[in-house]
């Protein structure tokens, strides 16, 4: 017999269905409103973000750098505006701000890399969303269409306990159906509300940078104005222009002369460490060549007298005349064989280079474009060689690179070494300078207070010092590299 079911049954499946719709609504706009959980992070973001973090760590380090010198600037008397030490300080910016310039690129290419990645994340969780959507959407619709089905008809029709049981497991198995649609619904909401957020933050940090680089062009523009001015200044009145020209250039000659100074004292010492070695390696030559010919000399001698023992015996056996008393006596009178003397081996002199400085210290010869730098986010504010000033019409030559960095920045040795030499001058602060193998120096001027003592064993990137500040409100470490009396371009040496 056919179990008719009731109208309400479908009645109370609509119903059903309508307040799990209801539920999920409140539920995924709830998710909409309230997500606070972070964003997935894939591998390309991760990378991103660090790359990111790594500009905006240059950045700030320019933008220290700016506020110094423009803070310097800002203390500059009339009577010193015409001066070049305001000329340097100007420089010094426009350098500065021509690197934020390449930074803001670089910034602005990394922020439209997330940019991308992030819309490519917000358009895969939408269409995960919509396949979430459609399985929820199938899942109710089987109950509203099925409805009506015979077996359906004789479970809630039965009025046993067991055909109760057997409908309460069936009401079971769609709840949580429907349950597991819902929680996925809730998890790709979370993913696509986070993915617009961070969407969102993206384009705000692209406008604002945007706008930063319009400002960091304007200022640009200003500096190399008053740059022209001061110069212009300068050069109308030749005989303070003069002075100051010669000052400049006497200051460097001073710096180059001391530091040159210092490379040839250390040079001559590891020389004559060398020669030392050198005679302490012939003198063992020498003692070792003495010692085999006294050896060789000895053989022969020993070789001649068993030669003539030898023919003696051999001329009394033929006579007949030897007898045992007279062998026994002749044989007590022999002379024992001299023993040829030992022969020693020759110790080699110990290069200059200590041990240890070889354990600490990169291989010069094949470090080429691998060390690291002595000071992080810095500006080359001076390249190595003679170079022509094309506005100040001179032409000077640098032993090493000119590093601008803001004042107090760690100087930290490029390579493993031994502190052979520390000096002091007025106008560039300390000068360090660490031996490595195979004669190779490297130089580090304008440094403040020292973290190190001469004839410390030093590790690479181990902390020498800090940058001291300049009379024009710059901080500039000069650092050089040599090998033996020859300047090398430290830049080939350090990463690009």
């Amino acid at each position: 017999m056919n179990v008719i079911v009731s109208s309400s049954f479908f009645d109370r499946v609509l119903r059903m269905a309508a307040i799990l719709f209801l539920s999920l609504f409140f539920m995924v706009s709830g998710v909409f409103t309230s997500a606070v959980a972070a964003p997935p992070i894939t591998r390309e973001i991760s990378k991103i973000i660090k790359e990111r973090a790594a500009v905006e760590q240059n950045l700030q380090s320019l933008k220290q750098q700016l506020s110094e010198y423009q803070s310097k600037l800002n203390q500059t008397t009339r009577k010193e505006s015409q001066s070049f030490k305001v000329l340097e300080n100007i420089r010094a910016q426009i350098l500065v701000l021509e690197k934020i310039i390449s930074q803001n690129q670089i910034y602005l290419a990394k922020l439209d890399d997330d940019i991308e990645q992030l819309r490519d994340k917000l358009q895969g969780n939408r269409q995960i969303y919509s396949k979430v959507s459609d399985d929820f959407r199938r899942t109710a619709v089987s109950v509203y269409k099925y409805g009506g089905n015979r077996d359906v008809e004789h479970i809630f029709s039965a009025g046993s306990v067991n055909n109760a049981l057997v409908r309460a497991q069936y009401v079971g198995f769609f709840t949580r159906a429907v349950r597991r649609n819902v929680n996925d619904l809730q998890q790709v909401a979370v993913k696509l509300e986070n993915n617009r957020l961070a969407l969102e933050q993206s384009y705000q940090h692209k406008a604002a940078m945007v706008k930063e680089q319009e400002r960091q062009l304007k200022t640009w523009a200003v500096s190399k104005k008053e740059k022209e001015e001061v110069l212009d200044k300068l050069k109308k009145n030749k005989q303070e222009y003069a002075a100051q020209l010669a000052a400049v250039k006497e200051k460097r000659r001073q710096l180059q002369s001391r530091i040159e100074s210092l490379i040839l004292a250390e040079q001559r010492a590891v020389e004559a460490e060398n020669n030392r070695q050198k005679k302490i390696l012939e003198a063992r030559r020498l003692e070792a060549k003495r010692l085999e010919a006294r050896r060789l000399e000895a053989q022969r001698r020993e070789s001649k007298r068993l030669e003539a023992q030898r023919a003696i015996a051999k001329k009394e056996k033929s006579a007949g005349q030897t007898t045992d008393t007279a062998y026994k006596e002749r044989k007590k009178n022999e002379k024992p064989p001299l023993k040829s003397p030992e022969k020693k081996s020759v110790a080699v002199a110990p290069n200059s280079d200590s041990p240890e400085i070889e354990k600490v210290s990169a291989d010069f010869d094949n470090a080429s474009g691998s060390l690291p730098w002595p000071v992080r986010n810095g500006v080359v504010s001076q390249k190595f060689g003679s170079l022509e000033d094309k506005d100040l019409k001179i032409v000077t030559t640098n032993n090493g690179i000119d590093i601008s960095v803001p004042a107090s920045t760690p100087v930290r040795a490029v390579s493993g070494g031994k502190v052979v030499q520390i000096a002091f001058l007025p106008t560039f602060g300390n000068i360090v300078i660490v031996r490595h193998p195979k004669s190779y120096l490297t130089v580090y001027a304008n440094l403040g207070q020292l973290s190190v003592a001469k004839d410390d064993l030093i590790k690479s990137q181990q902390l020498l010092g800090v940058s001291g500040k300049m009379g024009d409100g710059r901080s500039v470490v000069h650092f050089e590299i040599w090998k033996g009396r020859v300047k090398q371009n430290p830049e080939k040496w350090l990463r690009r």
